[in-house]
This record gives C-alpha cells, sequence and structure tokens, in this order.
C-alpha cells in the first residue's frame, strides 16, 4: 500500500517542529509519518538533525577536560625525556647487570655502555615527539589531520545519529513525492 503524497501541512510540520528542537523520530512519530519521509522533507528544507545543541555543551566540557590531558602529559613527557637525559650526562653511570648466578650485581661506569646510551636516546626521542605531537593538538598545526580523542569522540557523535535516520520499527518506507 502506498503512502501518502507528502503534502505541504507535512513539510510545516517538520519545519515547525525541527525549530522546537524535536529528533527526527519524535517528529515522525508526532506527524504520523517514517523518519525517512521526514529526513526527506528535511533535506529538501536544508535541515539537520546532528544533534548539535544537545550535545554542545557535553562535548565543550570534554574538549577542556582533554586539553588539560594533554598538557598534562607533555608536562609529563618532557620530565621522562629530562630524567632520561640526566642518567646518561650524569658524572656516573649505575646500572644492573645480571651475573651467570642469576642473581644481580650494581655496576657504575664512568658512562653508559652503547647499546644502554642507544635505549635512553631512543627513549628520549618518542617522548619528545610524543610531547610534539600532542603540542600540535592544541595549536592547530601539523601536517595532516591531527587526529585525537576528541575527534573519535565526534565521529562517535556522529555515527550515534545516523540511527534515526532509519524507520521506527512497524513503520513502512515511505516513497511518497
Amino acid at each position: 500500500m502506498a503512502a501518502a503524497p507528502i503534502s505541504d501541512e507535512d513539510r510545516e510540520q517538520v519545519r515547525r517542529l525541527h525549530a522546537a528542537g524535536q529528533s527526527r523520530n519524535q517528529i515522525a512519530r508526532a506527524i504520523g509519518r517514517s523518519s525517512s519521509t521526514v529526513s526527506k522533507i528535511a533535506r529538501d528544507k536544508g535541515l539537520r538533525f546532528e544533534g548539535g545543541a544537545r550535545v554542545a555543551p557535553a562535548t565543550a566540557a570534554r574538549q577542556l577536560d582533554l586539553a588539560e590531558q594533554r598538557r598534562q602529559l607533555v608536562a609529563r613527557l618532557y620530565a621522562r625525556a629530562s630524567a632520561n637525559l640526566d642518567r646518561i650526562e650524569a658524572p656516573e653511570y649505575v646500572r644492573a647487570e645480571l651475573l651467570p648466578s642469576g642473581r644481580t650485581a650494581r655496576v657504575i661506569s664512568a658512562e653508559p655502555p652503547a647499546q644502554d646510551e642507544r635505549h635512553h636516546s631512543q627513549a628520549i626521542g618518542s617522548y619528545l615527539s610524543s610531547a610534539a605531537r600532542l603540542a600540535e593538538i592544541d595549536a592547530g598545526t601539523g601536517a595532516g589531520e591531527v587526529r585525537s580523542m576528541l575527534t573519535d569522540l565526534a565521529r562517535g557523535l556522529r555515527a550515534a545519529f545516523v540511527d534515526d535516520d532509519q524507520p521506527d520499527a512497524g513503520e513502512g518506507t515511505d516513497t511518497g513525492g
């Protein structure tokens, strides 16, 4: 059975209810149409259902929390890099060496062995690179898109609202023009 064609009254009700902040599915229930019909009317009128007004305060608060977490991580990464550098530049290098008996011995030398220095240098480079990438997020710089937890959060929110495009259970798809 074909659904009734979309009327001017349907279009006006969608516009009015959308302006009142109702979701796609709420509007569909209110006017007795499928959510796909509401989507079609909204698209024709240039209306969008993204939930932006509902999630904006939570998104802004989350953005501030993440920015503070990044600042704290940058400070910790710099501290770790500094500690590693201090260790390899110290007047004496202290390390533990495993003896054939299975016990460990404390070994003190003027400089770290080459392998230890290489490992510390790699760790320092990794800490500094990570700190720089985190700083780029807040500075808005970088070669490509800076992906952060906030970007993933925004994608998740968009995906959650895509579900509103699906017809409600028990509704047929309305293809009326």
